[in-house]
């Protein structure tokens, strides 16, 4: 009898013990991710390399005054989002259903040309679960975004010259992770730094601007900051 105690005692501990190392693996803590806005550019060459893109013909030198863009918020998620995932559920109530945290929602405008030459600006911050992060996405208001020459013409926003966007309402961009995951360590603060290559971003619809307007193409980067 004594000996059937001790291995029931012996069981029971055991189940225990697995039982607390499965909660341990499940609730990792949380930690705090920042947000950092950037531009990859160099703010001397942008007016050079906007819509020098097959042929077309780039903005004359020194013609771009700002680029504007309104930035409603950044979402992360656990897993690598397709590039429909990324356009898709925009509101952020259905973000969250899908897997999606917001880790900054700083609805405001933002000229990335400011940004340049190794400038950058914090967006925002908030804590999360902590773990890898595979997927970020930076949630535009098109409505709210353009870019200005420097004899004052606006380009998209609510100007007849037409900025086009890849959606209506807002758009969702992929920024492509450079170095791997973010990794969120518990009671730590992890900062990812967003490089937006504005110079790369906008492509002519045509001969002239006038005319045809620009396509926003964007190519953003983001890397963990050490």
């Amino acid at each position: 009898m004594v000996q059937q105690r001790s291995v029931g005692f012996a069981l029971s501990a055991a189940m225990l013990l697995v039982v607390a190392a499965c909660s341990d693996s499940t609730n990792a803590g949380t930690g705090t991710v920042g947000v950092r806005l950037s531009n990859a550019s160099v703010a001397a060459s942008v007016a050079n390399a906007v819509a020098a893109v097959e042929g077309e013909a780039p903005l004359p030198e020194g013609s771009v005054k700002s680029v504007d863009l309104f930035i409603v918020r950044v979402d992360a998620k656990r897993q690598a989002p397709t590039d429909a995932e990324v356009v898709e559920n925009t509101e952020e109530s259905d973000a969250e259903n899908n897997g999606w945290v917001t880790v900054a929602e700083p609805n405001a405008l933002f000229d990335l040309l400011t940004l340049a030459d190794d400038a950058n600006t914090l967006l925002g911050d908030a804590v999360v679960a902590a773990g890898s992060y595979k997927g970020f996405r930076l949630i535009i208001d098109p409505a709210q975004s353009s870019l200005t020459l420097n004899d004052d013409t606006v380009i998209g926003g609510e100007s007849i010259t037409g900025l086009k966007f890849p959606s209506a309402a807002k758009t969702g961009i992929k920024i492509n992770l450079s170095g791997g995951p973010l990794q969120v360590e518990d009671g730590e603060t992890s900062t990812l730094v967003v490089q937006f290559d504005v110079s790369r971003s906008f492509v002519m619809l045509g001969s002239t601007i006038d005319q045809n307007g620009l396509l926003f193409k964007p190519v953003v980067h983001g890397t963990q900051q050490d």
